[in-house]
């Protein structure tokens, strides 16, 4: 276990060189080195504590895919309907206003927070975010930050209020750990608190 944590540590070191470097070149958009980020350092210690973890979400299995049609991600076995949420967030997207309203789409449970079906099969790691990446560079990038947020309690060097706040005013008013989380750089409880909202009824989804 020690040497796997090294070797993704050595990995990591030198992909935010490489990122660096491309920062500093201004050849590369910033959305496009925020993916990469993502992707390449984020992404891998995501991967590698879930699968520590035997961690399951709708939004890591197989028979999820997102539909260009209805424009929402779809279940193959169809357990759920069509969602088109993935994390809790808010993406700028015009077209959002042809289909349905805003209000419907909040009253849904995003697939991050779905309780997985027995038919659930984890992706692989090369495809582990597959349901997040599209061609929309914008919507990739901001539907990471969410995960990020959520998942490890900060989002691009801030704690991620922001997702509370989007899900529920009350989650973020009446936070007690607000200043503590201040203090820190790191919020320790966002995932609990929105999976208590989102799941009142149980305690984990985590095998």
């Amino acid at each position: 276990m020690e040497f796997l944590s090294s070797i993704m540590n050595f990995i990591t070191g030198i992909l935010k060189c490489i990122i660096g470097i491309l920062k500093k070149s201004e050849l590369v958009s910033t959305d496009l080195i925020y993916r990469l980020y993502y992707m390449k350092i984020f992404g891998s210690k995501l991967y590698f504590r879930h699968k520590i973890e035997s961690y399951r979400s709708c939004a890591f299995c197989k028979h999820l895919s997102y539909d260009r049609i209805i424009k929402k991600y779809v279940c193959s076995h169809g357990e759920y309907e069509a969602c088109s949420s993935l994390v809790p967030c808010i993406i700028p997207d015009p077209t959002l206003m042809l289909g349905p309203s805003y209000i419907e789409e909040e009253e849904q449970i995003p697939w991050l927070f779905k309780t997985p079906c027995q038919n659930f099969e984890v992706l692989d790691s090369k495809n582990y975010y597959r349901n997040f990446i599209s061609s929309n560079i914008n919507s990739s990038v901001i539907k990471l930050e969410a995960l990020e947020g959520i998942m490890l309690g900060s989002c691009s060097g801030t704690i991620p209020c922001h997702i509370c706040a989007s899900v529920k005013k009350e989650a973020f008013v009446k936070c007690r750990y607000v200043s503590k989380s201040k203090e820190s750089g790191k919020c320790g409880v966002i995932y609990d608190n929105l999976y208590r909202f989102y799941k009142p009824d149980n305690l984990s989804n985590v095998s």
